[in-house]
C-alpha cells in the first residue's frame, strides 16, 4: 500500500511538472508605434513665420499637449517597453515570459521587467520598473495591458508615477495589415497630485489612418482651461507632403475648414 501510495504521488508530481513545460516560443511584443504617436512632422517652425502659419501652428500645439503627456511623464516606461525587443525572454512558468533588463539615458539607471503571460486568445502585459540613485523608488507597475496573439488590436493603461500611482493614459489601438490604423488615448487620472479633482479627466485623442488625400486624422477632445469647457478640434494632413486642414470652431470661431501648404504655410482650402 505505501509503494502505491509513493507511485502515485510520483505521477502526481510527474505530471504537474509536464502541464508547466515550456509551452513553446515566447510572445511577440506589440509594436512601440502602440504606445507613442510619432508627431515629429509637426516640429517646430521660425517664429518670424508664426503669423503665417497660424492654422499649422494651432494644430501642431494641439497635438503637442499629448506629446508632452506621453512624451514626458512616461518618457521611461516608453522607452523601457521599446527596448524590449533586444532583450531574451526567460519562462517562468503558467505560460508566463519575462524579459529583465536596464535602462540608461536618464541621468539614472532604472531596471525594467516585462511580463507577458499567455491567456488564450491574448496576452496579458505588465511592465515594473525601479530607480536606483538619486530619489530611487522600489519597482512599481508602470504600465499594464492587453494584446491579441494576432496583434492586430490591444490596450494599454499607464500609471503617473511610483509617487503617484494612479490610472492616468488609457490606450486603445488596432492595428491594419503591417501599420497601425488607429490609436484612442484617453486620460482618465481623477484626482492631480494635489488631490484635487483632475480638469483634463474625459479627454481624448485619436489618431488613424483613411483612404483620402489627407489620409491621417487626429480628432481631439479636451479641457480648455481658458474657456473652462471641453472643446473640439479636427485635424487632417497629408503624410507625403504634410499639407493639411483644422477645424475648430473653438479657435476659428467657425465651423470651416482652415488649411496649410506642405511649407506649413497658411493657404486658401480648395
Amino acid at each position: 500500500m505505501k509503494k502505491l501510495t509513493v507511485f502515485l504521488l510520483l505521477i502526481a508530481v510527474l505530471s504537474s511538472c509536464k502541464k508547466d513545460e515550456n509551452p513553446g516560443i515566447a510572445p511577440e511584443l506589440p509594436p512601440a508605434e502602440t504606445m507613442v504617436i510619432d508627431f515629429s512632422k509637426f516640429g517646430s517652425s521660425e517664429k518670424s513665420a508664426y503669423l503665417l502659419r497660424s492654422n499649422w501652428l494651432y494644430s501642431a500645439k494641439t497635438v503637442g499637449v499629448w506629446n508632452i503627456i506621453i512624451g514626458t511623464t512616461f518618457a521611461v516606461p516608453v522607452a523601457a517597453f521599446k527596448l524590449a525587443v533586444n532583450h531574451e525572454p526567460e519562462y517562468i512558468g503558467n505560460s508566463t515570459w519575462e524579459w529583465q533588463y536596464t535602462v540608461d539615458g536618464f541621468t539614472s539607471q532604472y531596471k525594467a521587467r516585462l511580463v507577458g503571460k499567455l491567456e488564450s486568445a491574448q496576452v496579458k502585459w505588465e511592465m515594473y520598473i525601479a530607480k536606483e540613485g538619486v530619489d530611487s523608488f522600489d519597482e512599481f507597475l508602470w504600465f499594464e495591458g492587453t494584446s491579441g496573439i494576432d496583434r492586430k488590436s490591444g490596450q494599454w493603461i499607464l500609471y503617473h508615477s511610483a509617487g503617484f500611482p494612479d490610472r492616468t493614459v488609457q490606450i486603445d489601438w488596432k492595428k491594419e495589415d503591417v501599420e497601425v490604423g488607429e490609436i484612442k488615448y484617453t486620460y482618465v487620472r481623477e484626482l492631480n497630485n494635489l488631490g484635487q479633482d483632475d480638469a483634463f479627466n474625459g479627454s481624448t485623442l485619436t489618431y488613424g489612418l483613411q483612404e483620402q488625400h489627407f489620409d491621417i486624422y487626429v480628432n481631439v477632445h479636451a479641457f480648455d482651461n481658458q474657456k473652462g469647457a471641453f472643446t473640439d478640434t479636427f485635424i487632417e494632413w497629408n503624410r507625403t507632403d504634410f499639407a493639411g486642414h483644422v477645424k475648430a470652431e473653438h479657435f476659428f470661431n467657425n465651423a470651416s475648414w482652415h488649411c496649410w501648404d506642405s511649407q506649413g504655410y497658411d493657404t486658401d482650402c480648395e
